[in-house]
Parts: C-alpha cells; sequence; structure tokens
C-alpha cells in the first residue's frame, strides 16, 4: 500500500468520525425510544392515505404497527383549500391548501388520555384557468407532500416521547 493510499484512507476515516460525532443523520433515519419499536396505529375511517404514509414511515424507523404497548392516534385530519389571491376578472389566481392532523400517544390500556398534538401545514400554488387537469394533477400531488411532511413530522416528535409513569394500567 502506497503512502497516498494511507493518507487517503487516514481522511476517510477522520471524516466519518467527524460526521458521526457531531450528530449526522441521514434524511429520514430516526432513532426511536425503547418503548416504541412496535405500537397501535389508529386513524379515522377517513384518513387512509394519512395511515398508509404513518406506517411507511414508521417502518423506515423500524417500528412495527402491527400492535403494542402504545398507541398512536391519529383524532383528526382536516384539509382546507382558500383563495389567497384573485385576478382582474375577480376569479382565484392563487390557493393556499392548509392541512392539520392531531394526533395523541398513549400507553395501551392507559387511563388517562395523552395529550392531543397538533400538525398544521401549508403549501401554495397557482391556478390557471387554462390549464384545468394540470392544476387538478398539482393539487393532488401537493396533497401528498402534505400527508408525507405530516407523517415525517410526527416522527420526528416520537423521538421525544417518554410514557407517562402513572399512566400504565397494571397487570391483574
Amino acid at each position: 500500500m502506497g503512502k497516498a493510499t494511507t493518507i487517503r484512507m487516514m481522511l476517510t476515516l477522520a471524516a466519518s468520525l467527524a460526521i458521526t460525532a457531531c450528530g449526522f443523520h441521514l434524511r429520514g433515519s430516526y432513532e426511536m425510544p425503547a418503548g416504541l419499536h412496535a405500537l397501535t396505529l389508529t386513524t379515522p375511517g377517513s384518513s387512509a392515505a394519512l395511515r398508509d404514509e404513518l406506517a411507511l414511515t414508521l417502518g423506515r424507523a423500524h417500528v412495527s404497527t402491527d400492535g403494542g404497548d402504545t398507541e398512536l392516534e391519529v383524532t383528526r385530519e382536516l384539509l382546507t383549500k382558500q383563495t389567497t389571491t384573485v385576478d382582474s376578472r375577480a376569479k382565484a389566481a392563487e390557493y393556499t391548501l392548509i392541512y392539520s392532523v392531531d394526533y395523541r400517544l398513549q400507553p395501551t390500556g392507559s387511563k388517562i388520555p395523552g395529550a392531543i398534538q397538533s400538525l398544521i401545514l401549508r403549501r401554495g400554488y397557482q391556478y390557471d384557468t387554462t390549464n384545468i387537469v394540470g392544476k387538478n394533477t398539482e393539487e393532488e400531488t401537493l396533497v401528498q407532500e402534505l400527508r408525507r411532511d405530516a407523517a415525517h413530522q410526527i416522527v420526528r416528535q416520537l423521538r421525544t416521547w417518554t410514557p407517562p409513569a402513572d399512566s400504565v394500567t397494571p397487570a391483574p
């Protein structure tokens, strides 16, 4: 092995150590608390798309959603569309999509319900009345992105969760 190869290997090793020492993680990789490697995921009937996105994101974080000692319950999902700007003919020229999700995390069988957490995400887009089909597709894509972003934010927030000491029902 030549001197140049040895130097390259040492530089690569030093860079790797520096990156891991600063807390660097790849986007989407989450270190979950020990009690959250399996949980029960429940969503309202109309939130199947959000449930699928949450299950996918949790799966990437090595969390099973087939049942566990902890329940992640989505209590509300709401998408609203507001006109942000109108053109000179008083027609909508720009819209804002507002996506809100309420959820709670609590031990399964808890006597005390967990505190409800809320997320509100917004996306704006231009609306062109001459290209209605393209704009409908754009809106659907934005809604999918909002769900994906909400799922990632929920999972990031789960990393800091610790179960309340007095909320678990003792086994008989």
